[in-house]
């Protein structure tokens, strides 16, 4: 009995020292900016037993209007190792980049999922919780064993790992942004502009450009704008 309980306290140790050189390294190498994502990370994931893994990423956040749109992708081997696609944070890349990258992605036997949180959820609860909340729903119906995550800390019950700028540095978290960056643009142009063409969501898909500031002074707020949103907020004092 008593040497089954040592080799447990064994087991547990090693597993315990395991989980901690691996978090170490995962730090070392998302300290690694270079001019385009590597997998560094992913590879370093797979050395140590983990094969499904999903990278997380938002869209929407900053916006003044429309919903958080957030991805969840496991990305398909040949897709990921290297980046011979050279995927890329979804903001750094030109529109027809973009497109033809979600293609890629969505084209080959990568696993992806969608989460939507609308602006009344920003609104009601924060743009923290609502921005998670988009991030667990596109979670929920991916089956994986480690998450990568864009700066948000979900919490997770499996294995995770976030940290900042993670877009730029892990290539699972650069198709997740632009999973999520089109598939907003998509709603703003082809659901929210026909809805209230006044404010031009096609052209500045809810953000805070000068334009679209103008539009909102001049003939008020539309349905889908997010009141606690400063300078929305600041309008009606």
């Amino acid at each position: 009995m008593y040497r089954i309980r040592r080799l447990n306290i064994i087991k547990r140790k090693k597993q315990r020292d395991s989980k901690i050189l691996l978090k170490n390294n995962l730090r070392k190498l998302s300290s690694t900016l270079v001019n385009l994502p590597h997998s560094s990370i992913e590879e370093e994931l797979f050395k140590h037993g983990f094969k499904n893994i999903v990278g997380i990423d938002e869209a929407g956040r900053g916006s003044l209007a429309g919903p958080v749109v957030s991805a969840s992708v496991i990305l398909e081997k040949k897709l990921l190792v290297g980046n011979p696609f050279k995927f890329n944070d979804s903001k750094k890349l030109p529109f027809k980049s973009r497109k033809q990258m979600f293609n890629q992605i969505i084209n080959s036997k990568s696993i992806y999922s969608i989460g939507v949180s609308n602006n009344n959820e920003v609104d009601n609860e924060g743009i923290v919780k609502a921005t998670k909340n988009s991030m667990k729903k596109s979670l929920n119906s991916i089956n994986y064993d480690y998450a990568l995550i864009d700066s948000i800390d979900l919490m997770t019950e499996r294995p995770y790992f976030n940290f900042n700028k993670a877009d730029s540095i892990s290539v699972s978290v650069a198709a997740a942004s632009i999973i999520a960056k089109v598939c907003r643009d998509s709603l703003m142009l082809n659901v929210y502009d026909k809805l209230y063409p006044d404010y031009l969501f096609k052209n500045n898909k809810g953000y805070g450009s000068k334009k679209h500031i103008e539009i909102m002074k001049k003939i008020g707020i539309c349905a889908i704008h997010r009141k606690t949103f400063k300078p929305i907020s600041e309008m009606n004092k």
